[in-house]
């Protein structure tokens, strides 16, 4: 009756005002401060966190207690899921709630209250957190019953801390969970100037910070973050973030890009004060044996050669400035990549030649920047001839030749001989090249090249695009097994061999949303592979493909081997095959054949989830033989599925993830 009521007398008491005033105005930036909660904590996180250790199942807590904590990260971003971050003068904590858009009530500043009693204390591989039973999160319906916002605006200062003192294990347990603050650190090279996550297929990456003294930690960024797609910062500053722990690795979480502060020049990457000296002027400088570039001077050119195709080792770029090129060798692997422009401090760096090449040498990577999007050099057009009569001028740029025959071998892989009706000169392509398996033109052709010297004159090509046939290449692929194709890798980035194509039919099941969608998994009679694709596939489960797999990058990802990178355009679709039948086997059988059955079906009995929950996330299978993982993306459709709760039969997919696991494809691959 009293609803009935208050319902009623609501709209007319608004009507009533309404010549007068609009009723009310909704749109407060905080609650009024008589509406703040009143509650007073009566203990602190710290001691909260007294009540678990870590490594043991998270324990229910009976008593009447009640934190509170300054909210220092939220889910605005998408860096942080269904979680806030609290902290108080004590230590800080992760709340768990079952729910998105938790920074509307809960942003960062804000003073939050947490009703503990009936909560579980936890940790997920070694971090703390508040759960609402002892494996899921606190659910949507119980949030205002536990966690209750106070205060807006509320500040908490950073912890100014270096990374030598975050490496010191008597602050991890103190620190985690807590907002800290690093000064005069950067991306590594290899980390700098890429994107924070992988947006595209929505992984989460690891990158690497690093001091002036070459000491680092894990900054690990979400693929569903609004700033996965942006570039990493190339230079140096300070970078404020939650310290987070992940079993016996630190990392960290930063809460939007705004806390990546690095606009200064990089550690040892000279005095700001050098000018620019031309390629040219830097080529006449050097006289033989090893010469010192000149004191505070840079140069600066566009980069011809092309990182991506491993045609060219990984610490070498070729820089060209006009109608000068020059060979830059780094001290360790670099990113720049083809039509970079780039500027390299020379200063005091040696000018030498390896094996006739000339070269500015061990130059450390830091002396070297990305200063924009450059213009690749026109390639001067000439003759074989012209090309070996120029060769000191013309080193380390583009040429162009034309109606070239190129024979020697089947592939580009090693020394390939050129030959036009000048002269003739070798083209080199190392095994590693995502190319080099691919087979030759099998007429004429045109090509673009590096002038490059190893004893003899040499020409080397950035990617297939650098070369036009008329005549299209000889030989049509033959088929190759999977166990053939497995037995070819020898560890690092290989290639798949020339005129290659593979066939089988996929056993993974993408509709699903358990396997990214640039990857498939393929079984034949004798094994199987997982392909990743160049962009997002929609082949199905059960499909029959061939895979065109010359010269394709065979390489393993975590342990997991795969063709990866593979034009979408190279598989063909033969309609609906026949599954495999899937091998039956203990966990034990699964771990001491890894290597060997990767990538197949298994059937599974008798197999229990102990720990129970849902299916996201890692689950550990166990029967009578041993225990493996069980991993299912937060993204499949049936993650949010409890799983069952005694013994069933499980088929999956045997993967790795530096050890063994098993990833169903959909619930059908359960049977209770």
């Amino acid at each position: 009756m009293i609803m009935r009521i208050n319902q009623w007398i609501l709209p007319f008491f608004c009507l009533l005002i309404l010549g007068v005033s609009s009723c009310v105005d909704l749109e407060f930036d905080e609650p009024p401060v008589g509406d703040l909660p009143k509650l007073e904590a009566n203990a602190t996180i710290a001691e909260i966190k007294t009540f678990h250790t870590i490594g043991n199942d998270a324990s229910r807590i009976e008593e009447d207690l009640v934190i509170a904590g300054i909210v220092i990260a939220d889910d605005e971003s998408g860096n942080f899921y269904q979680n806030i971050v609290i902290q108080d003068a004590t230590g800080g904590i992760a709340v768990r709630m079952r729910t998105n858009g938790l920074f509307g009530d809960f942003p960062i500043g804000r003073e939050v209250y947490v009703k503990v009693q009936g909560l579980f204390i936890g940790d997920y591989n070694g971090l703390y957190q508040l759960n609402g039973s002892a494996e899921n999160a606190i659910e949507e319906v119980l949030i205002p019953d536990h966690v209750i916002g106070g205060a807006y605006d509320k500040e908490v200062t950073p912890r100014l801390i270096t990374l030598d003192e975050l490496n010191n294990s008597s602050l991890i347990d103190e620190l985690q969970n807590t907002l800290i603050k690093l000064e005069d650190v950067q991306f590594t090279l290899q980390s700098s100037g890429t994107t924070y996550a992988d947006a595209v297929t929505q992984f989460s990456v690891n990158h690497l910070i690093e001091d002036c003294d070459e000491q680092t930690i894990i900054l690990r960024n979400s693929g569903f973050a609004d700033f996965a797609s942006d570039p990493t910062p190339n230079g140096n500053g300070s970078l404020t973030a939650v310290f987070s722990v992940f079993r016996n690795d630190l990392q960290l979480f930063i809460r939007n890009i705004a806390d990546v502060q690095m606009n200064n020049t990089r550690c040892g990457a000279g005095s700001g004060n050098e000018s620019q000296i031309s390629i040219e002027e830097v080529r006449n400088l050097y006289t033989g044996g090893a010469t010192q570039g000149p004191d505070e001077r840079k140069i600066k050119g566009v980069v011809i050669s092309d990182i991506g195709s491993n045609s060219i080792t990984g610490r070498n770029v070729v820089i060209q400035d006009g109608e000068y090129g020059i060979v830059v060798r780094f001290t360790t692997f670099h990113n720049f990549a083809l039509g970079d422009e780039i500027e390299v401090i020379i200063s005091g760096m040696e000018l030498s030649e390896f094996n006739g090449l000339m070269q500015v040498n061990d130059v450390p990577n830091g002396l070297a920047s990305k200063v924009g999007d450059g213009t690749l050099p026109t390639p001067r057009e000439a003759t074989i001839g012209q090309v070996l009569a120029n060769m000191d001028n013309w080193e380390s740029t583009l040429i162009q030749l034309k109606d070239v025959t190129l024979s020697g071998g089947g592939t580009y892989s090693g020394n390939v001989t050129v030959s036009d009706g000048s002269d003739e000169i070798t083209l080199y392509t190392p095994a590693t090249a995502t190319f080099s398996g691919n087979p030759l033109p099998a007429g004429n052709a045109e090509i673009v090249a590096i002038v490059s010297e190893f004893n003899i004159p040499q020409l080397i090509i950035r990617n297939l695009n650098d070369v036009t046939a008329e005549g299209g290449t000889g030989g049509d692929p033959e088929e190759i097994s999977l166990a053939d194709l497995r037995d070819l890798f020898e560890g690092g980035a290989g290639a798949a061999p020339a005129n290659k194509f593979l066939k089988g039919v996929v056993i993974s099941d993408g509709a699903s949303g358990n396997m990214t969608g640039r990857n498939l998994v393929i079984q034949d009679a004798s094994g199987g592979i997982v392909v990743r694709f160049a962009d997002n596939h929609n082949f199905a489960l059960g499909e029959e493909l061939e895979i065109t797999i010359s010269g394709m990058e065979l390489s393993e990802y975590n342990g997991l081997l795969q063709l990866n990178n593979i034009p979408n355009a190279n598989a063909t679709s033969g309609g609906i095959g026949t599954l495999p039948t899937p091998r039956e086997a203990t966990l034990q059988e699964v771990i001491n054949n890894l290597e060997e059955w990767e990538s197949t079906l298994v059937k599974i009995s008798g197999v229990t989830i102990p720990e129970g929950g849902t299916y996201s996330g890692s689950k550990t299978l166990t029967d009578s033989s041993g225990s493996v993982v069980m991993f299912t993306r937060t993204q499949a459709d049936f993650a949010s599925d409890n799983v069952p709760a005694g013994e069933f039969t499980v088929t999956g997919m045997i993967s790795d993830f530096n050890e063994a696991q098993i990833i169903i494809r959909n619930l059908d691959d359960i049977v209770e």
